[in-house]
């Protein structure tokens, strides 16, 4: 373990630890957010779920704000800008008991989540360029291992008080813009320095994540049809998915299925995204050798994952159907970001990435609405062959996405200095 972690550049090392404690502080907040207004506030569950409707499509907004700031204004501005909007929001969001001011508070969280959610990808793109899915897949499971640590964290604080979960997020929040503000540019300098000492080409466009050096435009324009087709994938998957988040949990209740034994799901599910990469490295080698392959065979894990929950109303069934979803979403969510870097011109890095983390954002917007539709039209039946029939959908998308696809050298194009 420690010479695979030691095999990744000091850069992303660095990155996914951040990456770490900014899903940490984040997820202090999410599992806890219904309970909040319904039982703190005084809402309705009805309105609980249409204002986390409305932060998701605050987080698409940011998502593709942050992804074009990221280019075009500058790297460390963009950074600096979103995370302090994200501590400013949520020291707020802890002081306030105002269900007005809540509201306002937390789309514009949700905003200033979604600008800075791309630009983490983004970074691993650029720092590590060669690293395809490996730098990508490192960010994964680092978002990961904070939301399983932050959920933990969460109960502890609201166990004290509820304005503690946003402060622990304000506070870990601080931490990733220090790492990012002071750390960060310290290693990007170093690789810089490195780089010009050696000739390497991308020693200007590294460096400028500092604002030392001239941004870069595109050699060629964006493949917008292989980008469509792999978003419209993305956003399918994230339908299906988010089926276990909301219209599962109520049907599995419906069965007798306790609340403790729903969670106990997502503990696996955690659990075998940290623990399961030897697991899921073995069957990249064998049966996924390419980014193509690795997200086609993670959308037939899906349609498979659905079709074992039609055919079962045990628990031992949902264990298995969430061991199998989990693997599918090992397989595609690292895989779409790193296919849509291969192809990103060189300075649209965080327009792209904004874009497929919003694409992701709004599979979780229209998921539980088109969910719920199918759910009491067609029974739980129904609507586990129709989300089965829409992973092959996008097993289709996935597959002919390439077939738009015009790889272009990325070759860096000097502009004037932006500081």
């Amino acid at each position: 373990m420690k010479e695979k972690w030691e095999s990744y550049p000091s850069s992303i090392r660095l990155l996914a630890i951040a990456a770490v404690i900014f899903s940490t502080g984040m997820a202090c907040i999410w599992p806890l957010v219904t309970i909040y207004i319904h039982d703190f506030l005084g809402k309705p569950l009805t309105v609980a779920g249409f204002l986390l409707l409305l932060n998701q499509g605050a987080f698409l907004v940011g998502s593709l704000v942050g992804g074009m700031l990221f280019d075009r204004w500058g790297k460390m501005r963009t950074i600096l800008l979103s995370s302090a909007g994200i501590i400013l929001m949520s020291v707020c969001l802890g002081l306030t008991h105002d269900f007005t001011i809540y509201t306002i508070l937390f789309l514009l969280n949700g905003l200033f989540y979604g600008t800075l959610s791309p630009v983490i990808n983004a970074l691993a793109v650029v720092l590590w360029p060669e690293g395809g899915r490996k730098g990508i897949n490192m960010i994964y499971v680092a978002l990961n291992a904070g939301v399983a640590a932050g959920a933990a964290l969460g109960g502890v604080l609201a166990s004290v008080s509820f304005a503690w979960t946003f402060f622990g997020n304000a506070f870990a929040q601080i931490i990733v813009l220090a790492m990012f503000a002071f750390i960060l540019p310290q290693h990007v300098k170093a690789m810089a320095a490195e780089k010009a000492k050696s000739g390497g080409e991308r020693a200007q466009a590294v460096g400028e994540l500092v604002g030392r050096s001239a941004p870069v435009k595109p050699a060629k324009k964006v493949a917008w049809g292989a980008l469509i087709m792999l978003c419209a994938g993305l956003l399918i998957s994230w339908i299906v998915y988010v089926q276990w988040t909301t219209v599962l949990s109520a049907y599995m209740q419906s069965l007798g299925i306790s609340l403790r034994q729903y969670s106990f799901l997502w503990t696996i599910n955690g659990g075998l995204i940290l623990f399961g990469q030897p697991l899921i490295a073995w069957v990249i080698r064998r049966f996924a050798r390419t980014l193509k392959a690795q997200m086609l065979l993670g959308s037939y894990v899906f349609v498979l994952s659905m079709l074992i929950l039609s055919q079962t109303t045990s628990y031992a069934g949902f264990v298995a159907a969430m061991f199998v979803m989990t693997l599918g979403e090992m397989l595609v969510w690292p895989a779409v970001p790193a296919v849509a870097a291969e192809f990103t011109p060189e300075g649209q890095e965080g327009f792209i990435q904004g874009l497929v983390s919003g694409t992701g954002s709004a599979g979780r917007m229209l998921g539980p609405l088109l969910g719920a539709f199918i759910f009491q039209n067609f029974q739980a039946q129904g609507l586990l062959y129709i989300m089965a029939g829409l992973a092959l959908l996008s097993v289709v998308f996935f597959a002919f996405h390439s077939s738009f696809q015009k790889r272009s050298h990325r070759v860096p194009v000097q502009t004037a200095e932006k500081l």
